[in-house]
């Protein structure tokens, strides 16, 4: 690669394009070029404080000379569509989760995306909070002792503002409802700290909100090493974030201070979120938690310098594109479990949807 920045194409101009926008903004070595969205305004608004050029349609953001990657942050329904177009143009991907709704659709962009030599990098951005790089590290040196289990909860009450209009109101958009909104980014954690899942047992209900996925999730996932995970994910409650490590030798508490106000705020908050994290560890035979204190960074900027260095010829990052299959595919295979009331294996779910 050039010295020059790489050229990102932007489309999907919703609330989370507010998020990765700053986050390209503010990296090294990376730029928006061009974007794209269906409302006119909306493009013509975001490139004027973007510094970017607003064009007339998705086949216009591909051809741009300037655009060498694609940020796709549209709706999951379209990002199969529009990462095979990307792809067949030569771009690179970074893909907001879920990969798609379907795993044969994510396996398909997968396969195409590595026959054509291209990178691809899933926005799983809470794997960046520098309490979660933490306390991997502490894993990988082996100070933690033997990992066992693991306590993971994001909720929040906006599914009970969820009207038709919203994507994640239907089923088939966003089957498990806050399992697949939010829950995916943990199982995602899950992985990252206790290694591959084997199967999942899960249970969601619908109780307090009018859509139609349901608003209390809960899965229980048991990795291949033997280890469990529970995975909570509500759509009614204030907004919550927690990911609590059992392990042999001492267990790690890290949790946000999530602002209950204002959406907006929420999500300017969540680029914060090393400002707002606490984390502390009970270790074996010491009677006072150890309290840590983080260095603040802004987890969408670290995880758009990750993209740019992986695109530059740099290190792969973990959130590489066989991680959106993996995590749509704990996720679904969730699903499948509330509806059957049984385990399901995911070697069995993936062969059963054609990996």
């Amino acid at each position: 690669m050039s010295n020059q920045p790489i050229g990102v194409g932007v489309v999907g101009l919703g609330k989370w394009a507010e998020v990765i926008g700053p986050g390209i903004r503010d990296a090294e070595g990376i730029e928006i070029a061009a974007c794209y969205t269906r409302t006119p305004e909306n493009r013509e608004d975001f490139a004027r404080r973007y510094g970017c050029e607003a064009v007339d349609s998705y086949e216009a953001l591909l051809a741009h000379p300037g655009v060498d990657a694609v940020a796709i942050l549209s709706s999951t329904v379209v990002h199969g569509k529009q990462a095979f177009a990307a792809i067949e143009a030569g771009k690179h991907l970074f893909m907001e989760k879920p990969i798609t709704p379907t795993i044969g659709e994510g396996i398909e962009i997968v396969r195409r995306v590595e026959e054509a030599g291209l990178i691809m990098q899933m926005g799983y951005e809470t794997r960046c909070m520098a309490g979660v790089r933490h306390i991997k590290r502490l894993l990988d040196e082996g100070r933690l002792g033997r990992p066992v289990s693991l306590e993971l909860n994001w909720s929040h009450d906006l599914g009970l503002r969820l009207t038709p209009k919203d994507w994640n109101y239907h089923e088939a958009n966003c089957p498990g409802g806050p399992l697949m909104q939010l829950g995916i980014h943990h199982a995602f954690n899950a992985m990252l700290l206790l290694g591959p899942v084997e199967q999942v047992k899960a249970i969601g209900a619908r109780r307090l909100i009018d859509a139609e996925v349901p608003d209390i999730t809960g899965a229980i996932l048991e990795h291949e090493s033997g280890a469990i995970t529970y995975l909570g994910c509500y759509y009614f409650c204030p907004r919550r974030w927690h990911l609590n490590l059992l392990a042999t030798e001492a267990s790690a508490m890290l949790k946000l201070r999530l602002p209950q106000g204002d959406v907006r705020e929420y999500l300017i908050k969540l680029l914060e979120a090393d400002e707002i994290t606490d984390l502390e560890f009970h270790w074996k035979d010491r009677e006072e938690p150890e309290i840590v204190s983080l260095s603040p960074g802004n987890v969408i900027v670290e995880e758009i310098k990750e993209f740019a260095e992986w695109v530059g010829g740099g290190r792969p990052s973990d959130a590489g594109p066989r991680s959106g299959v993996e995590t749509l595919a704990v996720i679904l295979a969730a699903v499948e479990s509330m509806k059957t009331g049984e385990s399901v294996g995911i070697q069995d779910f993936l062969a059963a949807n054609g990996a």
